[in-house]
C-alpha cells in the first residue's frame, strides 16, 4: 500500500505549534486568552450537559463542547465558528472553499485516533501554521461556508480509516475516471435531428455489435481483475466504527442546494449523506448551537435525519437558543412586515430565547498570496490506484508548472506508463505536456494564438527517424488545420481554403530529407513519389468540370484528374495526362479521359495541351508549397528551442497581457525600423543608377571609392537614425514624467473612472518606453553587421562584382 499523508506528517503537540507560530499572549487579542462572564456561563451549561448526557448515555463517548485553545482557555465549540466571507472572486462556492481547505492545510492525526481532541485551535492561528487537525480544518471551512450563507454544520463523528489518514492509495483518481470518458464518446456520437445525415458505412452491423459486446466483455474482465487485486490489498481495519473524524454537513433549502451533503475537510469532496465511509454521528454544531445526535448508527449514517428541530432526533445543548432555520423565517417574516407596513423587531418575535455571544475568533483573512502559495511548502502529493497526482504552487515552479500526474502499470507504481503535466502563464502559451512512455510519444498542447497558429504538437521515434503531427488554427492564412510528417509521407488537412483544397498527402522516396535544397523547386529534387490532393465542391463550376482528387504520379510522369459526381451518378469523369520528355513534343497519346456524360465533348488536342500546360504550372506551385510546409516544421522546432530557453512565466493574466502588448509594439518598431533603413540605402545608392547606363568599365581603384563613398554615406544615415531613435525615447520618458507630475497634482481631485483610465495611460507609456530602449540597443549592436552586409552586397553588384571577386 502506496505511503498514507499521515505517515508523511509527524504529529507536533500544542507546544511545539505554539512555538513555530511564534504566538503568545501579548499578541493575542484578549479573547483569546480569558473568557468573560457569559462565556463563563456558556463553558458551565455546557459542563452540565456534558454531565447529564454521560449519565444517560454511560456507553458513548464524551462530547466535543469546550475544548481548549491555542492560549489553554475553555471555548464552547460553537462560538470557535466566524463566519467570515472570503471577499475573493476565487472563493465563491463551497468548492472553491473546500478545495482551498484541503490544498492549503497539512493533516495533523488525531492522537489517539478514538478519541474526540482535547484542543481545538482558533481558526487564525491554523491558517499561519498551515496545519491542522481534521476538526480544525472543518472548523475553518464551515467558517467560510458560513459567511457564504450556506446551512453548513461541523459533524463530529466516526469514518472509515481511509478518510480519518487521508489515504487515498486505494481509489480512482479524478483524472482518469472511466465514467467522464464514456459520457464524453456518447454525447460526441449523437447525431442532430435535422444535420446532414452521413452516408451509411457498408458494414454488417451484427459484426459491429459482436464487436462491441467482446471488447466489453474484455475490459469488465480487466476491471474485475484489477478490482479484486485492489481488494486483496485492502486489510481489515480492527478500529472500524471506533476512528474518530470531523467533517462539514451542507443541509438543504439555501443557496440553491437541492440535497443534503458531506464535505470531507481533509480531501476537499463531497459525499452523500448514505456514503459507507461516514459510519455513525455524535453531535453537530454551527455558530447558534450544538446538537447531540439521539438517533441510531448501527448502518451508519445512512437513515439518519437531519431535522435539528425536532427533539426526538436531535438533543440541542442550549433548548433556548435560537436556530438558523428559526432565525431566517424570522428574518422572512420581518421583510414581508415591512412590506405590509407593519414595524417588528426580532426581540418581539424572540422575547425569551437565549443568544449565544459573538465568536472569540478574529475575523479571518484569506489573503492573495495564500490563493497563490496554496499548498504547504508549495507542493502537495496525492497517490491514488496506479498513479500519482503532484501539485505545486506557481511560486516553486519556474516553467509554469501547477500539476504533473504520474500513472503507472501496476499497482505498486515501480513501472510508469505516463506523465501528463499542466502549466499556466507560460510566455509560450503552453498548456500541457503528455509523455507516454508506452508509445515514446511527447504531445504538447498550446493556448491560441501563438506562433504559427500551433495548438497541438506531437512527436515520437519511429524506425526510420521522427514522426510529427501539428494542429493549426489559422483560418485566415492558409486554413491549415493538421500536418502530419514523416520521413516517408506528409498528409496536410485544410479548411475553408479558396481553392477548395481540403487533403494532401505526399509520398517521400528512401533518403528523403527534411532540409530540401532551396535551389530545387520540381517534385522531382525534392524526392517526392506520389502528391494526392482533395478539393470540395466548387458550386460555380459544372461538376464534371470541378476536380474532386488530383494525384501526381512523379516517377511515371503522370498525373490523374477526377471530378466531383454529376448528379443521379455513380462514377465520376476522369482524365489522365503524361507529361512528355525533355525535347518531346505533347501528342495525343499522352492524354486520356472518360466522361460519364456521353453528349459532353472530348477536350481536342488544343485543349489537352493547354490542360498539360496549366497541371505543369500548378505542380511547380505544389512543389513550392511542400517545400515551404517542410521549412516551416524546421521553423517551428527552431521556435519552440528558443522559447525554451528564454521562457518567462508571468505572475499573473494582467502582466501576460501586457508582455504581449509589448512584444506587438516592438514588432511594429522593427517593421518601421526596416522601412525606414531601407529608404536611407534606397537614398545613398540615387547615384548608382547613374553608372548603369555607362559603357565604360570601371578600373579596381573607382570600383573600391565608389564602395567607400557609398559605405560612408550609410554610416551618416545610420548615425542620422540613431538620433531620430535616442530623441525619441527622450521624448516619451519627458513625456512620462510630465504626466507622472499633472497626475500628483490632481490626484485628489480623481474619480475611480479617471484613476483607472490614468493606470492604463501609465502602463502603455511605460510599454513604448520599453520598446524605444530595446529597439535603439538593438539598432546599435546591428549597427557594424549591417554595415558589413551593405558593403557585402555593393560588392556583389554587376557594377563592382568583377574586382570583388575572390
Amino acid at each position: 500500500m502506496a505511503t498514507s499523508a499521515v505517515e508523511e506528517v509527524a504529529a507536533v503537540t500544542v507546544e511545539e505549534d505554539l512555538r513555530n507560530l511564534h504566538l503568545s499572549e501579548e499578541i493575542l487579542p484578549e479573547s483569546y486568552r480569558i473568557n468573560s462572564a457569559k462565556e463563563k456561563q456558556l463553558v458551565e451549561i455546557a459542563d452540565n450537559f456534558q454531565r447529564q448526557y454521560l449519565l444517560l448515555y454511560p456507553d458513548r463517548k464524551p462530547l466535543l463542547l469546550c475544548p481548549v485553545n491555542e492560549c489553554g482557555v475553555r471555548k464552547f465549540v460553537s462560538t470557535t465558528l466566524r463566519p467570515t466571507h472570503p471577499g475573493l472572486c476565487e472563493l465563491h462556492s463551497w468548492k472553491d472553499c473546500s478545495s482551498f481547505v484541503a490544498d492549503f492545510l497539512a493533516l495533523q492525526p488525531l492522537e489517539p485516533p478514538t478519541e474526540v481532541p482535547s484542543q481545538l485551535f482558533s481558526p487564525t492561528s491554523v491558517l499561519r501554521s498551515q496545519k491542522a487537525t481534521c476538526f480544525e480544518s472543518s472548523t475553518l471551512l464551515c467558517s467560510l461556508l458560513l459567511g457564504l450563507d450556506y446551512d453548513a454544520y461541523c459533524v463530529s463523528g466516526y469514518a472509515s480509516r481511509e478518510i480519518c489518514l487521508l489515504d487515498q492509495s486505494l481509489q480512482q483518481c479524478p483524472l482518469l475516471e472511466p465514467q467522464a470518458k464514456s459520457v464524453e464518446s456518447q454525447t460526441s456520437k449523437q447525431e442532430k435531428k435535422y444535420g446532414v445525415r452521413c452516408q451509411k458505412e457498408l458494414r454488417s452491423l451484427f459484426l459491429l455489435e459482436q464487436e462491441r459486446k467482446q471488447q466489453e466483455a474484455k475490459a469488465a474482465l480487466l476491471q474485475e481483475e484489477e478490482l479484486q487485486e485492489v481488494n486483496s490489498r485492502r486489510v481489515a481495519d480492527p478500529l472500524r466504527g471506533l476512528r474518530v473524524h470531523c467533517w462539514v454537513l451542507v443541509l438543504s433549502g439555501k443557496r440553491h442546494i437541492q440535497e443534503n451533503f458531506f464535505i470531507d475537510p481533509l480531501t476537499g469532496s463531497s459525499f452523500p449523506t448514505n456514503d459507507d465511509n461516514f459510519q455513525g454521528i455524535e453531535s453537530v454544531w454551527n455558530c447558534f448551537n450544538c446538537y447531540v445526535n439521539k438517533q441510531e448508527c448501527s448502518s451508519g449514517c445512512r437513515d439518519v435525519l437531519f431535522d435539528l428541530e425536532d427533539p426526538r432526533l436531535w438533543e440541542p445543548v442550549f433548548h433556548d437558543a435560537i436556530s438558523q432555520q428559526q432565525l431566517s423565517r424570522a428574518v422572512q417574516t420581518k421583510r414581508e412586515d415591512q412590506i405590509l407596513g407593519r414595524i417588528t423587531k426580532l426581540t418581539e418575535i424572540f422575547p425569551t430565547k437565549f443568544r449565544l455571544l459573538r465568536p472569540w475568533v478574529s475575523r479571518i483573512e484569506v489573503s492573495k498570496e495564500d490563493l497563490q502559495t496554496r499548498f504547504p511548502g508549495g507542493k502537495k502529493a496525492t497517490h491514488y490506484i496506479k498513479a500519482k497526482l503532484e501539485r505545486f504552487s506557481p511560486a516553486v515552479t519556474r516553467d509554469g508548472l501547477v500539476s504533473r500526474l504520474t500513472t503507472y502499470k501496476d499497482l505498486d507504481c515501480t513501472e510508469v506508463t505516463a506523465v501528463k503535466e499542466w502549466y499556466q502563464n507560460r510566455s509560450d502559451n503552453l498548456e500541457e505536456r503528455h509523455f507516454n512512455k508506452l508509445e515514446n510519444s511527447t504531445t504538447e498542447h498550446f493556448k491560441p494564438r501563438r506562433a504559427f497558429g500551433l495548438l497541438f504538437h506531437k512527436w515520437k521515434a519511429v524506425t526510420s527517424g521522427t514522426e510529427r503531427e501539428m494542429r493549426f488554427d489559422r483560418p485566415e492564412l492558409d486554413g491549415l488545420e493538421q500536418r502530419v510528417v514523416s520521413p516517408q509521407a506528409m498528409e496536410e488537412s485544410f479548411k475553408d481554403r479558396d481553392d477548395f483544397l481540403y487533403f494532401r498527402h505526399v509520398t517521400f522516396g528512401q533518403g528523403v530529407s527534411s532540409k530540401p535544397c532551396p535551389l530545387k523547386t520540381g517534385l522531382e529534387n525534392l524526392n517526392v513519389l506520389k502528391v494526392v490532393e482533395r478539393f470540395d465542391r466548387n458550386a460555380s463550376k459544372p461538376a464534371n468540370e470541378d476536380v474532386a482528387k488530383r494525384v501526381f504520379l512523379v516517377p511515371e510522369m503522370q498525373i490523374d484528374l477526377t471530378y466531383h459526381l454529376m448528379d443521379h451518378r455513380n462514377i465520376p469523369s476522369t482524365r489522365s495526362i503524361t507529361k512528355p520528355k525533355e525535347g518531346q513534343p505533347f501528342t495525343n497519346d499522352m492524354f486520356s479521359e472518360f466522361q460519364v456524360d456521353r453528349s459532353q465533348k472530348p477536350l481536342g488536342p488544343l485543349s489537352g495541351y493547354r490542360l498539360a500546360e496549366e497541371l505543369k504550372d500548378e505542380e511547380e506551385s505544389v512543389a513550392v508549397q511542400i517545400k515551404a510546409s517542410l521549412k516551416e516544421v524546421e521553423k517551428i522546432l527552431d521556435c519552440r528551442e528558443e522559447e525554451e530557453k528564454d521562457l518567462r512565466v508571468f505572475s499573473s493574466l494582467l502582466e501576460q497581457v501586457l508582455a504581449v502588448k509589448q512584444k506587438w509594439v516592438e514588432a511594429c518598431m522593427l517593421k518601421e525600423d526596416h522601412l525606414m533603413l531601407r529608404q536611407k540605402e534606397m537614398e545613398v545608392l540615387v547615384p548608382l543608377q547613374k553608372l548603369v547606363g555607362c559603357n565604360d568599365a570601371l578600373s579596381a581603384e573607382e570600383a573600391n571609392s565608389y564602395c567607400m563613398n557609398f559605405l560612408d554615406k550609410y554610416k551618416e544615415k545610420l548615425d542620422e537614425h540613431t538620433s531620430f531613435l535616442e530623441q525619441n525615447l527622450e521624448t516619451l520618458q519627458m513625456d512620462q514624467e510630465d504626466e507622472s507630475k499633472d497626475h500628483h497634482h490632481h490626484h485628489p481631485a480623481m474619480s475611480n473612472e479617471e484613476a483607472e483610465l490614468w493606470c492604463h495611460l501609465c502602463w502603455d507609456k511605460k510599454i513604448q518606453i520599453s520598446a524605444a530602449q530595446r529597439r535603439l540597443e538593438k539598432h546599435n549592436k546591428q549597427m557594424k553587421d549591417r554595415c558589413r552586409t551593405f558593403l557585402l552586397n555593393l560588392q556583389q553588384n554587376p557594377l563592382f562584382a568583377v574586382h570583388f571577386v575572390e
